[in-house]
């Protein structure tokens, strides 16, 4: 049983007349008809009369009628009473993302709890071809998306670093340079480098990098480099985050010698689709996320030369 027999079944009731009933359902007066009809079928026994051109509900139409009205009616409240708790609801705020950041959107859903968030992963062309055809409200990248239409705001920066396993025969050195990669196999985030561009960068500095993974979730990125299977490149800002939850406590990082590439966050937006209150507030989080994980990283090393510095026992410190 459909629920537009049902109203079929209403209307023709409380009109008498197939053809208001047909026009007032904006139905044609066939399809009312067969509608009815296969409605009568699923029932089991006639509902109307028809004399000479009028429709009349006969006892047993007279009795479901009843039941219909009171079937339609508690639909209808419940239709209005979910309206009623959405009504001062804003739509979700839609993003795409060229990088892995759970834990960052995990923290923006808690402290704003108000805000559903639609979110998607993609690359560089896919986020500018979405933020294009105005999509999404916006994107997360770590690079600028090409067009005239599209505005790039820049967040944070920081430098890649290295990051291997404390067993490592490299993990000894308080720095280390390009010269000592040379032989070493890497692995990369390719979401937030691109393995030509690192190639060519990295062989103008004289060395010649064996790139053996290129990952683009982080937690896997950091289980290769745990089982010791290689070195891997990350914003500095991403090992704080880890450190500062307590994860992956046999992964140290060690900076480049010689210089370190810059990572680059931020948000990009379709010029005519400006940023609204959630995507200001999306913004603006991201940006004191960032330099937060900075503040705290600072404050927990201050704390660890404090301890060293009285002869407490350091447990995973790097």
């Amino acid at each position: 049983m459909e629920l537009s027999q049902l109203r079929y079944f209403s209307a023709v009731a409380q009109l008498g007349n197939m053809s208001k009933a047909a026009e007032t359902m904006f139905v044609s007066q066939p399809n009312l008809s067969t509608s009815l009809s296969r409605l009568e079928e699923e029932v089991g026994v006639p509902l109307f009369e028809r004399r000479r051109g009028k429709i009349t509900l006969n006892q047993s139409g007279e009795c479901f009628l009843r039941y219909v009205d009171q079937a339609l009616s508690a639909l209808e409240k419940g239709v209005q009473e979910v309206r009623n708790l959405n009504a001062d609801r804003p739509e979700a705020l839609s993003i795409a993302c060229m990088v892995d950041d759970t834990i960052m959107l995990q923290q923006f859903l808690l402290k704003n709890p108000d805000i559903s968030l639609n979110h998607q992963r993609a690359d560089l062309p896919s986020v500018t071809a979405m933020l294009e055809r105005q999509e999404v409200d916006l994107a997360l990248t770590v690079l600028e998306p090409p067009g005239d239409d599209l505005a790039f705001e820049r967040l944070y920066e920081c430098e890649f670093v290295l990051l291997l396993n404390r067993a490592h025969p490299l993990a000894s050195c308080q720095s280390i340079s390009r010269q000592q990669l040379a032989g070493e196999h890497l692995a990369i985030d390719g979401s937030r480098v691109n393995r030509t561009t690192f190639c060519a960068a990295e062989g103008k500095m004289g060395s010649t990098p064996i790139i053996d993974y290129d990952v683009r979730h982080l937690e896997l990125l950091l289980s290769l480099v745990e089982a010791n299977r290689c070195i891997s490149i990350v914003p500095s800002v991403k090992y704080r985050e880890l450190r500062l939850l307590g994860k992956h406590s046999d992964v140290v990082c060690r900076p480049y010698t010689d210089g370190a590439p810059v990572a680059y966050f931020g948000i990009a937006y379709h010029k005519r689709r400006p940023l609204n209150a959630q995507g200001k507030r999306f913004r603006d989080f991201v940006r004191d996320y960032m330099q937060g994980i900075d503040r705290a990283y600072e404050a927990l090393m201050e704390q660890v030369r404090s301890e060293i510095a009285d002869g407490s026992p350091q447990d995973g410190v790097n």
